[in-house]
This record gives C-alpha cells, structure tokens and sequence, in this order.
C-alpha cells in the first residue's frame, strides 16, 4: 500500500501540473487546493499516529486524503467557483475521474469501495451511517472529514488573524448579527448547509458548530492544541448569540 500511495502521489503531482489558469486569480485557487490537498495529508497523519492502524491502513488513510479534492480542480477550471450548489458535487468529481482513470484498479475491492466512499461522502452536511456497508468504510470517512476540517479551521483561522475575510468570503455580508436558523442549528448541534449562510458571523458560528462533528478525539486535542476555537470566537462580532454558542461550546467539548 505505501508504494501505491507513492504512485498516486507522482499521478497527483503530475494531474495537477495541467492545470495552467490564465488569470492569476484562477491559478492562485488552483494552487490553494494542491496546498490543501498536501496539508489534509499531514493532518491525516497527525491524527493516527496514536491510533492502532496497520501499516496498510495507515496508507489507505493517506491515499483518501491525498485524492479527497482531486475533482476540485475541473470543477473550478470549468465553473470558476468551489461551490458545489453552484456547480457540481466535487465528491462525485473525484469518484468519476478515479474510475476514468482506472487508477485504483489494482486494489482490493474492499479498498476501493472505502476510498470511492470516503471521496463521495467526506463533503457532506453530516454523515448517513446508511450509505456505508461497513464499519470500516465509515471509519475511513470520518477520518477524511477530521483530517479535512483541520484544514478548513486552519486556512480561516489564519485569514481572520489578519482580518482579510471580506476578500475571501466574498458572498457573505459583514452585518454582525448571527441570523436565527444558523443560531439555533449550532444549539442543537445540527448540521449547517454553507447554502444557509447569510453573514459572516454565520460562517464563523457554524465553524464553532463543527466542533459536534469531529469524529476522533485525536483530533479534538489537535484543535485544542491549535487553539482554533478561541480564535475564530475572538474575531467575532461580540454578541451574546455569539457568547451563549462559545459558552455552550466551552462546555461541551473544551
């Protein structure tokens, strides 16, 4: 598994390399998702190196968080966006080009179910538990979702430390207020649709929400340990919507 994993790497690499914008806008969102892509991997390392996987599987870990996103760079080269509302299902993307491609073929079919899965799921709202044959294909999963969050906390993280959101989340307003469905869903510890969101203090409550859906504690102590909780709440509009959802969140998981 590891020299498959080494193989895909050079595939990753080399698919990548063609995706050649001609604004530089668009090539610099082409490259932030290589970038991603490379991070979830050490995330994903992060996160079970105390865990009791075998080798094999350990690899099989490594090689759905490299591929994760691999549909994002044809959705964004043929859409210009990485919304999936406004385009296509870049989990379905990716599960389309690997079997295009072939390149999982000479895995077990066990193996490939998991990483189809783990693709296709690992963009959704919430897990349905439904979907997976077994155990094991759902582990698989949330350790993509885990490995993919840390990601996702990090690269907002750091652009709210530099107060540089507006140019990023260029949809949402900076009306401070926290609108009632987006309160009231983090409350209950229900899943938020990025479609939902109105401003960008939505946004950041619902990424003090996804603290209800990280799946493995190695990864809570990674959060703690980055302190990404603090510092999304600190670049929010103080409310007391705002203050009762940290509370809430201190509470529960901190």
């Amino acid at each position: 598994m590891k020299s498959k994993y080494l193989k895909l790497l050079k595939f990753f690499d080399s698919y990548t390399d063609q995706f050649n914008l001609e604004k530089n806008k668009d090539q610099k969102n082409i490259n932030l998702k290589i970038d991603h892509s490379h991070r979830v991997v050490e995330n994903m390392e992060e996160i079970i190196a105390e865990m009791n996987l075998i080798k094999s599987d350990q690899y099989l870990a490594k090689i759905i968080a490299l591929l994760h996103d691999i549909g994002r760079f044809k959705q964004y080269q043929q859409y210009k966006t990485f919304s999936d509302y406004k385009s296509e299902d870049h989990g379905l993307l990716g599960v389309k080009l690997l079997r295009e491609k072939k390149l999982l073929e000479d895995l077990s079919i066990s193996d490939q179910q998991i990483i189809y899965q783990a693709i296709k799921e690992h963009n959704q709202a919430s897990l349905d538990v439904k979907k997976f044959q077994n155990e094991k294909e759902l582990l698989f999963a949330k350790l993509i979702r885990d490995a993919d969050k840390l990601d996702i906390f990090n690269i907002f993280v750091e652009r709210f430390k530099k107060g540089s959101q507006k140019d990023y989340i260029y949809k949402l307003t900076e009306d401070p207020k926290i609108n009632d469905e987006i309160y009231e869903k983090v409350l209950k510890r229900e899943a938020i649709n990025y479609d939902k969101l109105q401003t960008i203090n939505d946004l950041k409550a619902m990424q003090l929400g996804w603290l209800y859906d990280i799946n493995f504690k190695e990864t809570m102590e990674i959060i703690k340990k980055r302190d990404y909780i603090k510092a999304i709440y600190n670049s929010m509009d103080q409310s007391s919507r705002a203050e009762e959802i940290y509370d809430q969140i201190k509470k529960d998981l901190l």
